[in-house]
């Protein structure tokens, strides 16, 4: 979950990077730094970073379901192989040359 991964900020007045998550920097409407400088986000702009936030989760989502959709088939397509396999095999006419 991206919102709370963890993040650093550079201090806008140049002093210790701030420690946040990504959740935070969507929600908060500022964000101050130890000694006070601080940055003022605006609406519009951690509202992009929300829909993003939330795309990416959703194609993550998405894209474990297709994983297990297709670990699945593999393992039912690799099934079939070894019985069709074993009918090539087993079904086949034997000739025998003395």
């Amino acid at each position: 979950m991206l919102e709370k991964e963890k993040t650093e900020v550079s201090c806008p007045g140049g002093g210790r990077p701030i420690r946040t998550t990504y959740g935070e920097l969507s929600r908060k409407s500022s964000l101050k730094s130890s000694k006070g400088h601080e940055y003022r986000f605006k609406s519009s702009d951690q509202s992009k970073l929300k829909r993003a936030m939330d795309k990416m989760s959703q194609l993550g989502k998405q894209f474990e379901q297709k994983q297990k959709d297709f670990e699945r088939n593999m393992e039912r397509a690799q099934k079939e192989f070894a019985v069709a396999y074993q009918d090539v095999i087993s079904n086949a006419d034997i000739l025998i040359k003395k």
